[in-house]
């Protein structure tokens, strides 16, 4: 009768043992995306045309309501919030690449999410329009640095407008690894918005081109920056463990 009461007991506890081991945890994102300005980068690769990025239904696009369904257990409060600007922790970083007339930062934001496994992780998309800096412009400008003016002699080009789009995608295994595909698009200043004028282009005005930085996996550990970069793109991220009221006391995660 002993026996039966102390097997009953434990199937009762089990469950809740594993429910605790397999709580979700939350982390918060920050990354800086910046654009290498050497002429020189730009040349030491064959940068494509085109590039289409592919979203299925495990991506959610930062600053939208998402409409699709979360995995089990994940709180729709914490999961793929963009975070406010006062909790971002990479400002230094970000005003040293300000400052600098060699980089421009294209982007920096953060957002809160689930440490999920390879197989449940979700991924995060975005998409953001970055304005140019005119040429024969001077001083430091609202999208980052361009202190110098650019010349056809300068080894810095001038910043261009274009469009950022990005697939990042975080998951927990054993670490944290990270996957990202990020693409940036200029629009020259010569290019028209009239298409009749490309009946009339000349071999002068400068053809498409994408600049592209894609990493299929990278292994991270919390509360350490890491750099991710090719000659034109470069990201800084940095991950921090979420802890909430009711994590108080507990031990931080080793990832």
């Amino acid at each position: 009768m002993n026996k039966l009461f102390w097997l009953g007991l434990i199937i009762c506890v089990l469950p809740i043992s594993v429910q605790a081991e397999e709580e979700i945890r939350y982390y918060d994102v920050e990354i800086i995306l910046f654009e290498n300005l050497d002429r020189s980068a730009r040349d030491s690769e064959y940068w494509p045309s085109s590039v289409e990025l592919v979203r299925d239904d495990k991506t959610v696009s930062l600053g939208e309501r998402f409409t699709g369904t979360l995995p089990e257990g994940v709180d729709p409060a914490l999961a793929f919030k963009l975070l406010p600007a006062k909790s971002l922790q990479l400002t230094k970083q970000a005003e040293k690449i300000e400052a600098s007339d060699s980089r421009r930062v294209l982007l920096h934001t953060a957002w809160r999410q689930p440490g999920l496994s390879e197989e449940d992780a979700m991924t995060v998309y975005f998409k953001k329009m970055i304005p140019g800096v005119p040429p024969g412009a001077s001083g430091t400008q609202a999208t980052g640095a361009a202190n110098t003016t650019a010349t056809p002699q300068s080894p810095y080009v001038t910043p261009e407008a274009g469009e950022i789009e990005a697939l990042i995608r975080v998951y927990l295994s054993r670490y944290l690894h990270v996957t990202t595909d990020i693409i940036f698009v200029p629009q020259p200043a010569n290019q028209s918005a009239d298409p009749l004028m490309f009946e009339t282009s000349t071999p002068d005005v400068q053809q498409p081109v994408t600049y592209r930085q894609h990493q299929t996996r990278r292994r991270m550990r919390s509360r350490e920056l890491h750099y991710l970069d090719n000659p034109v793109l470069g990201l800084l991220i940095f991950i921090t463990p979420y802890e909430n009221q009711t994590n108080t006391g507990k031990s931080a995660p080793k990832n």
